[in-house]
C-alpha cells in the first residue's frame, strides 16, 4: 500500500470558499452604510439568469450560474434567487468536485426570508436552512446524520448573499466612491463585512476580447478577523454589471459568459494543487521532522505574517517588518518547557471534547478503535500517541478524490490524505476523553509531486495541510497521523486551530486563503 503523502485534499476545500465571491451573482455582501442601493425587481433585472466561467493560475477550473425570478408567498411577492458553482481540480492524479447550491427567499428591497445551502464538499453533503424570525435567523446544518443548530441576531439592514450584485446593478458605482456592506456568508453562516472601493476606468481583458471598465477593489473580513482579509477585484460595465472578477489567491478569476461557454469542457485542463500549491525552498532540508527547533523568515507580499502565524508553546512569531516575521518552531511534548514560548493552560471548552458533524466521537465504530488502539492505557499522552500510530498505520490508501470527510466516514473506508488522519485521530481521542483539535497550516515535504511521491517535479518545499493537537499535561500537544513520529515537530507551521464545531470548521480555513499564492519561506537556522 502507498502512503498518504502530507498536503491536503482540504485545501481543494479553500480554493472552494474562495471561489463563493468570483461570480457576482454569488457575491457574500449585504446591507451598507450609508444605505444600500436596492432596486425594485423588473422583468429585465428579477427575471434574468448569467453565467460564469471560472480559472485558476490560467487554467479552467470550473463554471457558475445564478437564476431569478418573482414569487408570490401568501400576500407577499418576493424574489426566489438560485446558485450553483462547480469546481473540478486533481491532487495526485485523483480528481476533486466540489459541487455548491444556494437559494434565498427575499423581499423586493433584500430583506432575507429565508435560504438553503448544499455542500458536497466530502462523501456527506452538507446541507444547511435558514429562516427569519422575530430579529433572529435561525440556521440548521445538517451533516452524515447529525443537526446542528445555530442562530444570528439579525438586523434590519443585513442582507443576503447576492447584495453586491443588487447593490452595482441598483446604483453603479463612480470612479473614487466608497460603500461598506455586511453580509451572511454562506458555508460560514456568519455575517461578515465587505469594503468596496472604485477606482478608475481600465482596459479589461474578458473572454471576448477588451473592454474598458470601472474596477473595484474588494475586502471581506469575517467577523474578529483581522486584514487584510480576502481581497478581491471587480470589473463592472456602465449598467452594473459585473464581467469579471479576480481574488488574488492562487490568481482565481470569473469571467461572465453564455451558458454553453460556461458548460463547454473546451481549454479544460488538469490543475494539480501539489504542484500549484507549494511553498518553495531554495535548498532541501535534513531530517527537519526531527530536529528540536527551526527559525525561519516568513514574507508576505500584501500583508502582515505576524498577524496571520500562531504564537502558541509551539511557535513563536515576531514581526520583522511590515511584509516579514521571524517565525521560530520547536518540537513540543507534554515535559516541554515555555522557554518563552506562549503556554495557554485554559481548560478547553466543551466543543474540544463533544462529538460533532466532523468529529464523531461517539460512533461506535470510533468508539471500539479507540478502544482498540490504545487498550488498558490510561496515561493520556502515552494513549494519544498509541491512537496516532493507530490512524498512521490503519489509513493505508490515498484518496484524494475527496475534499472533507468526516471522522466517521474515514473510520468506515481507511483511506485519505491528511485530513481525514487529522479527524480520525481527533475523533479517537475524544472518545478516549482527551480533548482534541485540528491544526492547520504548512508541513515540510522534500519534493512535491503531481503524483505524490518524490520525483523532484518541484523540489522541497512547505504543502498546506491538517493535523492533530491534544490537550494533555496542562496544554496542546500536537500530533500527526499522516506521519506516525510520535509527535509535530518543527517543520510544521500553524496557522489556525478548530474544534471543526459547526461553522468553525470552515472559518478555521480563512488564514490559508490570506497567505495561499502570496508566502514565501526561507530557513534561517535549524538546532
Amino acid at each position: 500500500m502507498m502512503r498518504p503523502s502530507p498536503g491536503c485534499s482540504y485545501f481543494a476545500t479553500v480554493l472552494f470558499l474562495a471561489v463563493l465571491p468570483l461570480h457576482s451573482g454569488c457575491t457574500p455582501a449585504a446591507s451598507q452604510a450609508p444605505a444600500a442601493p436596492s432596486k425594485q425587481p423588473t422583468s429585465d433585472w428579477a427575471d434574468r439568469e448569467t453565467w460564469d466561467v471560472l480559472y485558476i493560475e490560467g487554467v479552467k477550473v470550473g463554471h457558475g450560474f445564478t437564476r431569478r425570478s418573482l414569487v408570490r408567498e401568501g400576500n407577499e411577492e418576493l424574489v426566489r434567487t438560485v446558485g450553483g458553482q462547480e469546481l473540478a481540480v486533481e491532487r495526485s492524479g485523483q480528481a476533486i468536485r466540489t459541487v455548491f447550491e444556494l437559494a434565498s427567499l427575499e423581499t423586493p428591497d433584500g430583506q432575507v426570508r429565508s435560504f438553503q445551502t448544499e455542500a458536497q464538499l466530502g462523501p456527506s453533503p452538507m446541507l444547511t436552512k435558514g429562516h427569519l424570525v422575530t430579529g433572529r435567523m435561525l440556521i440548521e446544518t445538517t451533516q452524515a446524520g447529525q443537526k446542528a443548530a445555530s442562530e444570528i441576531p439579525w438586523k434590519q439592514n443585513f442582507r443576503g448573499f447576492f447584495a453586491v450584485d443588487d447593490s452595482l446593478l441598483a446604483q453603479p458605482m463612480k470612479p473614487g466612491e466608497r460603500r461598506t456592506l455586511q453580509v451572511l456568508q454562506p458555508i460560514f453562516n456568519q455575517v461578515a463585512t465587505v469594503e468596496l472601493v472604485a477606482r478608475t476606468l481600465e482596459q479589461t481583458k474578458l473572454l471576448s476580447g477588451t473592454r474598458e471598465l470601472l474596477r473595484i477593489d474588494s475586502t471581506t473580513l469575517m467577523p474578529g478577523e483581522k486584514p487584510p482579509g480576502i481581497a478581491s477585484t471587480y470589473w463592472i460595465d456602465a449598467t452594473g454589471e459585473t464581467l469579471k472578477v479576480l481574488t488574488p489567491m492562487m490568481n482565481l478569476v470569473a469571467y461572465r459568459s453564455t451558458k454553453e461557454q460556461a458548460l463547454s469542457k473546451s481549454n479544460s485542463a488538469a490543475l494539480d494543487l501539489n504542484l500549484a500549491s507549494i511553498v518553495k525552498l531554495d535548498r532541501p532540508l535534513e531530517r527537519p521532522h526531527d530536529a528540536r527547533r527551526i527559525r525561519y523568515l516568513v514574507q508576505l507580499d500584501q500583508g502582515d505574517p505576524a498577524s496571520v502565524f500562531v504564537n502558541d508553546r509551539a511557535q513563536k512569531v515576531k514581526a520583522a517588518d511590515e511584509h516579514a516575521a521571524d517565525l521560530t518552531v520547536r518540537a513540543v511534548r507534554p515535559e516541554t518547557p515555555p522557554d518563552g514560548f506562549s503556554v495557554d493552560t485554559a481548560t478547553p471548552a466543551e466543543e474540544f471534547v463533544k462529538a460533532n458533524s466532523f468529529i464523531q466521537s461517539d460512533d461506535p465504530r470510533i468508539v471500539a478503535m479507540a478502544r482498540e488502539a490504545a487498550g488498558p492505557q490510561i496515561d493520556p499522552w502515552k494513549t494519544a500517541v498509541a491512537l496516532e500510530d493507530f490512524v498512521h498505520r490503519k489509513i493505508t490508501a490515498k484518496n484524494y478524490s475527496q475534499a472533507f470527510a468526516t471522522a466517521a466516514e474515514v473510520a468506515k473506508s481507511l483511506e485519505g490524505d491528511c485530513t481525514e488522519h487529522a479527524v480520525l485521530l481527533a475523533a479517537l481521542a475524544r472518545a478516549r476523553g482527551i480533548p482534541a483539535r485540528v491544526a492547520i497550516g504548512l508541513v515540510y515535504v522534500p519534493e512535491a509531486s503531481a503524483d505524490g511521491g518524490a520525483s523532484g517535479n518541484a523540489g522541497a518545499g512547505f504543502l498546506y495541510h491538517m493535523w492533530t493537537e491534544v490537550y494533555v499535561a496542562g496544554g496542546w500537544v500536537g500530533l500527526d497521523g499522516t506521519l506516525g513520529k510520535g509527535g509535530a515537530g518543527p517543520a510544521h507551521l500553524k496557522l489556525a486551530t478548530s474544534s471543526l464545531h459547526d461553522a468553525t470548521a470552515y472559518s478555521s480555513m480563512l488564514p490559508v486563503a490570506q497567505v495561499l499564492g502570496r508566502l514565501k519561506i526561507e530557513v534561517l537556522e535549524v538546532e
